[in-house]
């Protein structure tokens, strides 16, 4: 038996097929995979862990640039933020108590303490946090640049987008990667039309230094 790291695009057919095996095959020796309720099997993510039939350890191609491999699920900064979905500023003088949680977990206080500041960063670093892992502790967009290590596109990476209009010059966006296309990148966000949601944003945004960041 051997191990394989799942990769950006995997499914259990694809994988079954790269190494010669059935796919029932791969569902026996990864029983877990496969609800048994339905029979149906469960998504796959990528850096999840699963049993293959060989004689050695598989993982990306590029080590220094792999998908991280440390969980058989969505990274938990990524199942906190999922959980956000849905909350936005208010309307009118009052503000959303959740945003300023986000722009407190950054330090912010005073008159900068109120839903109106931008607050994409501060929510990253807010899911970043309460997963139990050291955040960069900025609502800045360009202070995480270098924080994390550098992943290839992998879901729940934190993703760094490059100003988004002129008059925005400085800012940037940061989100969770969700998901791809030929064009796009689908990020879990916040302050997306105020509001934390999934959006679409053109790859052509992208900082062109290691735009993905891994948590460590």
């Amino acid at each position: 038996m051997a191990q394989y790291i799942v990769q950006p695009g995997d499914n259990p057919t694809h994988i079954a097929n790269s190494f010669g095996m059935t796919l029932d095959r791969f569902q026996e020796l990864n029983p877990t995979l496969v609800d048994w309720g339905s029979g149906k099997w469960k998504v796959l993510f990528p850096g999840q862990i699963v049993t293959i039939d060989g004689g050695g350890d598989y993982a990306a191609p590029d080590t220094a640039a792999a998908a991280p491999t440390d969980f058989a699920a969505p990274p938990p900064w990524m199942q906190i933020a999922i959980m956000e979905v849905g909350v936005q500023e208010w309307a009118g003088a009052a503000d959303n108590p959740r945003i300023l949680e986000y722009l407190r977990s950054c330090g912010i206080s005073g008159n900068l303490l109120h839903d109106e500041t931008a607050w994409c960063a501060a929510f990253v670093n807010w899911c970043v946090k309460n997963s139990g892992y050291q955040p960069r502790g900025s609502a800045r967009v360009s202070d995480w640049w270098s924080w994390g290590r550098p992943v290839v596109a992998t879901y729940g990476a934190i993703c760094i987008l490059q100003p988004l209009t002129v008059d925005q010059a400085g800012s940037g966006h940061i989100g969770f990667l969700h998901a791809q296309d030929a064009t796009n990148v689908w990020l879990l966000s916040g302050n997306s039309h105020n509001q934390v949601r999934i959006s679409a944003y053109p790859k052509s945004k992208l900082i062109p230094n290691a735009p993905f960041r891994w948590a460590f």
